[in-house]
C-alpha cells in the first residue's frame, strides 16, 4: 500500500496543519546547491516532525546542472550533505538529486560522470536520483543511483518498477501554497525524522569535529571531510550507547545489593544505599 506525501520549493509553503490534514505523511524537501529559498531549514524540520511528517533529502541547484559533469556532481554533493548535516539527518540516509529536464542518450555518459562525483562524496548506497523515466531506468540500469524518485512529465506514462517515489501530479495549491504530488510504495524510501535534542547534539558534534579537524583540510581528499565527520557521530553514538548499557548494569547490581541486604539482615552501618548510589561511610 502506497504512502502520499509532496514537494515544494516556492516561498509560500503550505502550512504543516494542511499537509496533515490531507494525510500527506512526508515532504521532499531541498537543500545544498541553488536558492536558499527553496531550502528546508531547522524550523521547518522541527515543525514537519511534530506533526509526525517525515523529510526525503533532494539537492538541485538548477534543473540540468548535473551536465556539469563530475565537477557539478561533487559540489552538488558536498553542498547538500553539509546541509542536511546540519538539520540532523541521520548519515545513512540518502539525498536524490535531481536531474530535472528530458533527457536523451546524448546526455547520459556526462550525467554518469556527475552521479560518480555524487557518490565519490556521500556513497552510493545514499545517492539517489529524480528525474524522468529514461535517466531513472538507465542509472538503476549502471548502478550509479540506489535510489530512485520518478516523476511522470517526460515520462509517457511509464514508471520504473523499482521507483521508491513517484511524482504523479504538479502545481496542486494546498495550505497556502503550491506542492507537486507524490507516492511511495516501499517502507523505506529514504524517510527521516529528527527530534530538537538529536539537532541540537549533532551540530554540537559536527561543531566540534571541524574545530579538531579544520587545520588538515588541504591535506585530504574531496569528500573526506564528511566521512569524518560521519566517523565521530558513529564513534559518539557508540560511546553513548555503550554508557547506557554500563547505567543499567550498574542499576542492576545495586538492586541486587539491596535484595541481598534484605536477606542477611542489615548491612554495616558505614554502608549506605540513598538514590540508587552505594556510599561507604567511615568505619565505627
Amino acid at each position: 500500500m502506497s504512502v502520499e506525501g509532496v514537494d515544494y520549493t516556492t516561498p509560500e509553503r503550505p502550512t504543516v496543519a494542511s499537509l496533515k490534514a490531507a494525510g500527506k505523511v512526508f515532504a521532499c524537501r531541498y537543500g545544498g546547491p541553488g536558492g536558499a529559498w527553496k531550502h528546508i531549514d531547522l524550523a521547518e524540520v522541527r515543525e514537519l516532525t511534530a506533526a509526525g511528517i517525515a523529510i526525503v533529502a533532494n539537492a538541485e541547484g538548477t534543473a540540468d546542472g548535473l551536465l556539469g559533469g563530475r565537477a557539478a556532481g561533487v559540489a552538488w554533493a558536498t553542498s547538500a550533505a553539509d546541509h542536511f548535516r546540519a538539520l540532523g539527518m541521520p548519515s545513512d540516509r540518502p539525498i536524490y538529486f535531481s536531474v530535472d529536464f528530458d533527457t536523451t542518450s546524448g546526455d547520459w555518459a556526462v550525467l554518469d560522470a556527475a552521479f560518480d562525483g555524487i557518490a565519490s562524496v556521500i556513497g552510493r548506497d545514499r545517492t539517489g536520483v529524480y528525474g524522468e523515466y529514461s535517466i531513472v531506468r538507465h542509472l538503476a540500469g549502471n548502478g550509479r543511483a540506489r535510489w530512485f524518485w520518478q516523476t511522470y512529465a517526460w515520462s509517457g506514462g511509464q514508471w520504473y518498477p523499482g521507483n521508491h517515489i513517484e511524482q504523479y501530479r504538479n502545481g496542486v495549491s494546498l495550505g497556502g501554497g503550491t506542492v507537486d504530488l507524490n507516492r511511495a510504495e516501499p517502507a523505506d524510501y529514504g524517510q527521516w525524522g529528527v527530534d530538537e535534542m538529536s539537532v541540537e547534539t549533532d551540530q554540537k558534534i559536527s561543531d566540534l569535529h571541524y574545530a579538531m579537524f579544520k587545520n588538515d583540510t588541504n591535506d585530504r581528499p574531496l569528500g573526506s571531510q564528511s566521512r569524518d565527520a560521519k566517523n565521530t557521530l558513529a564513534t559518539v553514538a557508540q560511546i553513548q550507547a555503550e554508557q547506557k548499557v554500563l547505567a543499567e548494569k550498574v542499576d542492576q547490581i545495586l538492586v541486587a545489593i539491596e535484595e541481598l541486604a534484605a536477606r542477611i539482615g542489615p548491612l554495616p552501618a558505614n554502608v549506605i544505599i540513598t538514590g540508587g548510589e552505594l556510599q561507604l561511610g567511615p568505619a565505627e
